[in-house]
C-alpha cells in the first residue's frame, strides 16, 4: 500500500510540474535530450547491445559529472575483472551523459538516462536490461526502483556511500517510509564512520554496510603531455603567465571571484583566469559577468588565440576541468561560497599538488575538507575578501604554494584504495 500511496504522490507532483518542464523543454536541450529514456522508452539498439549476455549484468547508476567521475575508476576494474559481463550505465543530467561519453569509452555497453521513479517505467527498464546487480553511486534513494529489483532478487549495492546531515534528517523525518527501503540495500559502501552511522540509522543492516572510503581519491592524476599542450594553445596560456582558476562555480560565486581577480590583477601582472561555471546552460550569463566586470572574455570552444594577460577564458566544455587544474597555480573550487550547494570535489587540484581553497559551505565535502585542513593541503575562506587574502599570499610565496600544493597531494595518496574494497564487495554478492 505504501508503495501505490507513493506511486500516486510521484504521478501528482509530475502532473503539477509539467507546464513548468513542457516550457523548459521546448527552451532548453537538456529538458529535451532523454526524454523517452526517462519514461523506459529505451531504444533496441541499446538493449541489444546487453541482453544475451553470457555474463552477468551490472547496472550502475551515476546522477551527474561528480559521480560519472568518481565511478570511471570502478568502471575499469568492473571491465577488467568480469571481461564477459555487460555493463549498462545510466545518469540523470545531460552533463553527467556528456562526461560519460567522453570519459567512459569502451567501459559501458550502453549508456541511458535513468528512468522516473514511477513503478512502470522502472519495471520496464528492469523487464528489457534484466541486471543481475545495481551499483549506484553516492546518495540516490529511489522507492519504486528499489522496490521492484529488491522482488526480483537484484541486489543494490551503493558505493561512495554517503548521506548527509540535511540529508539524515529528511529521511529520519519519515522514518516509517524509508525504513524498509533502505532494508532492502544489500550492502551500502560508505565514504566516512557518519555516513556508515546514518546509514545504518536509517535502516541498512550492519552487517550488510561497512566503512570502504571515497573512491575520488582513486582518482587519475595524470594527463598527458600532448592534452598539455593542446589545453595551452586552446586556452592562449603563453610563456610566464601564471594560471589560477575558479572551477564548478555557482550563481553568486562568479561576481565574487571576478572582483577579487581584478584586485589581483593589481598586484600580479601576466595573470590569467580559467572560469569554469558547474552548469552548461550559464556559460552565456557567465560570459556577460565578466564583460560587465571590464574583463574580456574567450570560450574555451572557440579556441581563437586571441586572448592576452589579464583576460578570463570561459571554461565552457565538459570533461577538461581536471586537467585545467593541472595548469594553476592555485584553485578555488565553488558551491561552496554560496549556500545550498554543499561543495564540489576539492581532490581534482589537490590530487596534482595545486593549493585549494574553497568557502565555507561545505555540507557535502566537509570531511573532505577537514582532511585536507589537517594537513596543511586546504585553505577553507569566510568570504571574498579573506579569499583575496590568502591568494595573494599563495602567488606571493612559491614555498607556500609548492608546501600547500604537497601537503594536498599526501592526503590524495595516503587515501587512495576505495575502489578495491568496493570490488571486493560487489564481487562476494556477483558470486
Amino acid at each position: 500500500m505504501k508503495y501505490f500511496l507513493y506511486d500516486i504522490l510521484a504521478h501528482t507532483a509530475f502532473v503539477a510540474t509539467l507546464p513548468y518542464y513542457f516550457f523548459k523543454a521546448l527552451t532548453t536541450d537538456k529538458y529535451r535530450e532523454g526524454a523517452a529514456e526517462r519514461f523506459g522508452l529505451v531504444s533496441a539498439g541499446k538493449v541489444n547491445r546487453i541482453s544475451g549476455a553470457g555474463g552477468p549484468v551490472l547496472w550502475v547508476h551515476a546522477v551527474s559529472v561528480g559521480e560519472t567521475k568518481a565511478v570511471i575508476p570502478l568502471l575499469k576494474r568492473l571491465r577488467g575483472t568480469y571481461p564477459g559481463a555487460k555493463i549498462l550505465f545510466s545518469t540523470t543530467t545531460l552533463t553527467g551523459q556528456r562526461v560519460a561519453e567522453r570519459e567512459g569509452g569502451g567501459l559501458f555497453d550502453a549508456l541511458i538516462y535513468f528512468p522516473l521513479d514511477f513503478s512502470w517505467a522502472v519495471k520496464r527498464v528492469i523487464k528489457k536490461f534484466a541486471p543481475d546487480i545495481f551499483i549506484v553511486v553516492e546518495k540516490e534513494v529511489w522507492p519504486n526502483l528499489y522496490n521492484v529489483l529488491s522482488r526480483r532478487s537484484v541486489p543494490i549495492v551503493v558505493v561512495n556511500g554517503t548521506i548527509s546531515e540535511r540529508s539524515f534528517k529528511r529521511f529520519a523525518r519519515f522514518r516509517r517510509f524509508f525504513l524498509p527501503v533502505f532494508s532492502q540495500v544489500a550492502y551500502f559502501c560508505a565514504r566516512t564512520e557518519d555516513d556508515l552511522e546514518r546509514a545504518v540509522s536509517l535502516g541498512v543492516g550492519r552487517d550488510r554496510a561497512g566503512l570502504t572510503g571515497n573512491m575520488k581519491f582513486d582518482l587519475n592524476a595524470q594527463v598527458d603531455k600532448e592534452k598539455i599542450e593542446d589545453l595551452k594553445r586552446a586556452l592562449n596560456i603563453r610563456a610566464g603567465e601564471r594560471v589560477i582558476v575558479a572551477g564548478s562555480t555557482h550563481k553568486g560565486e562568479e561576481e565574487i571571484f571576478l572582483d577579487v581577480f581584478k584586485k589581483l590583477l593589481e598586484e600580479f601582472k601576466g595573470l590569467k583566469l580559467v572560469l569554469a561555471p558547474r552548469h552548461p546552460e550559464r556559460f552565456s550569463e557567465v560570459e556577460a559577468l565578466i564583460k560587465a566586470a571590464g574583463l574580456t572574455c574567450s570560450r574555451r570552444s572557440a579556441a581563437s588565440g586571441t586572448t592576452g594577460s589579464g583576460d578570463v577564458v570561459l571554461l565552457d566544455t565538459i570533461g577538461e576541468l581536471m586537467a585545467v587544474y593541472s595548469l594553476s597555480e592555485a584553485a578555488f573550487v565553488g558551491g561552496s561560497l554560496v549556500q545550498g550547494v554543499g561543495g564540489h570535489n576539492l581532490l581534482e587540484p589537490a590530487a596534482f599538488g595545486k593549493p585549494v581553497l574553497y568557502g565555507p559551505y561545505l555540507s557535502t565535502y566537509l570531511s573532505m575538507a577537514e582532511m585536507l585542513e589537517e594537513e596543511g593541503g586546504g585553505i577553507r575562506v569566510k568570504d571574498g575578501g579573506e579569499l583575496l587574502k590568502k591568494l595573494k599570499k599563495l602567488l606571493s610565496d612559491k614555498d607556500l604554494r609548492l608546501n600547500t600544493g604537497s601537503a594536498g597531494k599526501r592526503v590524495v595518496d595516503r587515501n587512495r584504495g576505495a575502489v578495491d574494497r568496493t570490488l571486493k564487495v560487489i564481487d562476494g554478492l556477483l558470486r
